[in-house]
């Protein structure tokens, strides 16, 4: 079945952060839920959840120099604890977690093993995605000029997706986010990051579904069952979902949105400022 129900709700407006109550907050089965923060988040995020973080959660804000990064931790982690809190009917307070030897935030808690979360972030925004049951891995990268595109991914990308990128030169910026973002997503579900092999998986356009869709392979075996999707978040913003569901519906949650549009295509979100 052909996925196309990627769809966008907008959850609050203005420069308050207008966040579900935790009761009302339901994560439906064979559903991703992709939360998407801007920087007008911070402030208030700061201000009505920092309570809700851990002693150690606080020990590493303050580790933060400059007070845009501290500021910037808090309101990533203490909105990722309100929304596991609702998803888990738990405190979000209550919720404690470890890191894997890859560098991953787990979540500690009883029956917390059936929710699968992911977090990345970019200069002015970040992505969290939820599901249950599956593994889920998101990423997003904003574009910078003056990369050294020919020096990155040494090593990271398969040779069919350096071949991608020489094709696309000498405009192969979008073709160079386009392949991190695919990459960096797939090795997060997997829960390897960039380490071990990541140049034995390949990524590319998925022929059969089309545009916005993409799949993946390990040493050219296909990866079968997975939903793997392109997020365009912006002119210069681009970002990836995989996640080990077939057919997966897929959801942006907007969070505030009062200078967002958004436009939809063939099962792929782009959101662009107004």
């Amino acid at each position: 079945m052909r996925h196309d129900l990627f769809s966008t709700r907008d959850v609050g407006s203005g420069g308050s952060l207008l966040l579900p109550h935790l009761s009302r907050l339901s994560l439906p089965e064979k559903t991703v839920q992709i939360w998407v923060l801007d920087d007008t988040c911070i402030e208030p995020a700061c201000s009505a959840l920092a309570n809700t973080l851990s002693l150690d959660e606080r020990q590493r804000a303050r580790a933060y120099r400059q007070e845009r990064h501290r500021n910037r931790f808090i309101a990533r982690r203490s909105i990722l604890r309100w929304l596991i809190g609702g998803y888990l009917s738990c405190k979000p307070e209550s919720l404690r977690f470890s890191v894997t030897q890859f560098g991953r935030p787990v979540l500690q808690a009883p029956g917390a093993e059936r929710l699968a979360f992911s977090v990345s972030h970019t200069d002015g925004m970040a992505l969290l995605a939820f599901a249950w049951d599956c593994r889920v891995g998101v990423d997003v990268e904003r574009r910078s000029d003056g990369l050294d595109i020919a020096g990155i991914g040494r090593g990271i990308f398969s040779a069919f997706e350096e071949e991608t990128l020489d094709a696309a030169r000498p405009d192969s910026a979008e073709s160079l986010l386009s392949i991190w973002t695919r990459k960096e997503a797939l090795l997060k579900a997997l829960g390897t990051g960039l380490s071990g092999e990541p140049n034995a998986y390949t990524t590319e356009d998925d022929s059969l579904l089309g545009e916005g869709y993409w799949c993946a392979s390990h040493n050219g075996t296909a990866i079968s069952g997975w939903t793997c999707l392109d997020l365009v978040l912006g002119p210069q913003v681009r970002g990836a979902l995989a996640v080990s569901l077939e057919d997966a519906r897929v959801t942006l949650q907007l969070c505030p949105v009062s200078n967002w549009v958004n436009t939809w295509r063939d099962g792929s979100a782009a959101l662009t400022r107004s």
